[in-house]
């Protein structure tokens, strides 16, 4: 093989495994965004969740001494 193309494959090698980390890093980053996205989302719901049974716990004279 001769010089040159074994630096043509050392480069396309060298790019291949650039875009394939690139690549990981975009799902880390999506991944982190999807857990952060679900944990808020869950948040919301218990908070909704405790502020109906509040309000069902006053409805129901929970407050009346």
């Amino acid at each position: 093989m001769s010089k040159s193309t074994e630096m043509l494959s050392e480069v396309k090698t060298n790019i291949l495994y650039a875009s394939m980390s690139i690549d990981n890093e975009k799902n880390e980053q999506h991944q982190k965004e999807d857990s952060v996205r679900m944990l808020k989302a869950r948040r919301s719901i218990e908070d909704y969740l405790e502020e109906k049974r509040l309000h069902e716990c006053i409805a129901n004279g929970w407050d009346i001494n």
